[in-house]
């Protein structure tokens, strides 16, 4: 790593505001073009197959997200350790953590594709997956696993690049994918006639080669070399890692748990409700782009500046991180109020999904004002190694609150599909107030991470 490359990436310097919004807006753009990617993947299977298509995607994608997110919270343990390392000048380290991270990755990928191809279907009938979509759900989920090892080997490197302050490479990679995915899934879903089968294996192709592009780029950039003996496990190394990254993949995937927990409620009200509930989540990923952005960002500044005792900088990085995300926030949320059948359109054109989507669409993204700040709030925590308050929050918001007030609504009222948008409303406040009090008690300023 050349002392200029390092130098661009460096948030101990410079001005905080700048430095965040440089960091933040390739992040933004990579994570666009992935929800948009995800976005024409419902809609062409929405249009070409129908509403049981589109239940089909979501249910067997929400099984596949739930494994994925376990290595997005790891590799964001990696990335913290990294960006400390990074603050504290300890950059010789960083290639053993990578070395670590990618033998224990592969094993870990291997693992669960095995777990799904052999359970993933009582999975989906546990959950109640509607029967129009059940037999559509399998073929997608058994072949959509089988890409599992590309996105966990492209997470590893992804978040090394990203602790270093380096977000372009990831945003080129998933432009680069996300068009070949979507001309893809054309093609194999349209004339091909593949159905959702062709959806899941265009994405394997994708997935593939993002996995090539952003290990090329550490191989040139020299973050590392490729060598037979680097692949290879520093125990003390990884219990780092799993230290920090252990409460983020759980804090990621009870959150994703819930979603999917909560399907199995959405299902009991029929296969338009399944396929209305999939395409707002897919709206939902767009309000949250900016604040997962900045998250990223805040996490990566915190890391960085924590390890050389800079907190002023940290202090003032979260007020700006909060005003961005809260904004857009808020713009995406007035969009979505105005023009819902617009936007349900987009995905269907079955009057019957768009009618029950309607208001469930408008209920649903007032969660997103409160997640801006407390995505915003999670980014310091976390990069500041204090992970398992993170986790705690997720526990709180995504299955004690999300979980019990889907219950009581289902049970003891009549608001009966809206209840479950209703209940996604009220589950970022109490982890919201927890984090303000968590910041303001100062405990977040001795990193939790020993360099």
């Amino acid at each position: 790593m050349t002392n200029e490359k390092s130098a661009k990436g460096d948030l101990t310097v410079g001005n905080v505001g700048k430095k965040l919004v440089l960091f933040a807006i390739p992040v933004a753009i990579a994570n666009l073009v992935q929800a948009l990617y995800n976005l024409a993947d419902m809609a062409i299977v929405g249009h070409y197959i129908g509403s049981a298509g589109m239940s089909a995607v979501t249910m067997g994608g929400q099984i596949i997200t739930v494994v994925l997110v376990l290595a997005t919270g790891l590799a964001n343990g990696a990335g913290i350790y990294i960006s400390q390392l990074y603050g504290a000048r300890k950059q010789d380290l960083i290639p053993r953590v990578i070395g670590t991270v990618l033998v224990s990755f592969a094993v870990l990928a291997l693992f669960f594709t095995a777990v799904i191809l052999i359970f993933g279907k009582m999975i989906l009938l546990a959950l109640n997956t509607p029967k129009e979509a059940l037999e559509y759900a399998i073929a997608y989920l058994s072949i959509y696993i089988c890409g599992t090892i590309f996105v966990y080997i492209y997470n590893a490197f992804a978040a090394a690049i990203r602790a270093l302050g380096r977000t372009m490479p990831a945003m080129v990679a998933v432009i680069i994918t996300a068009v070949l995915n979507i001309a893809l899934d054309f093609l194999f879903v349209g004339p091909f006639h593949m159905g959702v089968a062709g959806a899941a294996i265009a994405t394997i192709i994708s997935q593939f080669i993002s996995m090539v592009i952003i290990a090329v780029y550490a191989k040139k950039s020299g973050i590392f070399d490729f060598a037979g003996r680097s692949f290879r496990l520093d125990w003390k190394i990884l219990g780092i890692v799993l230290k920090i990254g252990i409460p983020q993949a759980l804090q990621f995937g009870l959150t994703t748990l819930s979603f999917l927990l909560i399907s199995g409620f959405v299902n009991q009200y029929g296969v338009y409700a399944s396929a209305a509930s999939g395409a707002t989540s897919k709206v939902w990923s767009f309000e949250i782009i900016p604040s997962q952005a900045v998250q990223m960002a805040m996490t990566t500044l915190t890391a960085q500046n924590i390890a050389c005792g800079q907190y002023d900088r940290i202090r003032k990085g979260l007020m700006i991180s909060m005003g961005i995300a809260f904004c857009f926030a808020i713009l995406f949320w007035g969009t979505g109020q105005l023009f819902p059948e617009a936007i349900l359109s987009i995905f269907t054109s079955e009057t019957e999904v768009i009618s029950i989507g309607k208001l469930y669409l408008q209920t649903f993204l007032f969660c997103g004002l409160l997640e801006s700040l407390l995505f915003c709030c999670y980014g310091l925590i976390s990069g500041s190694g204090h992970t398992f308050f993170t986790f705690f929050c997720a526990i709180l918001s995504a299955i004690v609150v999300r979980i019990a007030f889907v219950w009581i609504f289902d049970a003891f009222t009549n608001f009966g599909f809206l209840g479950i948008a209703r209940a996604y409303v009220f589950a970022p406040v109490p982890s919201l107030i927890a984090c303000i009090i968590y910041l303001i008690s100062g405990r977040w300023k001795k990193s939790a991470v020993k360099l």
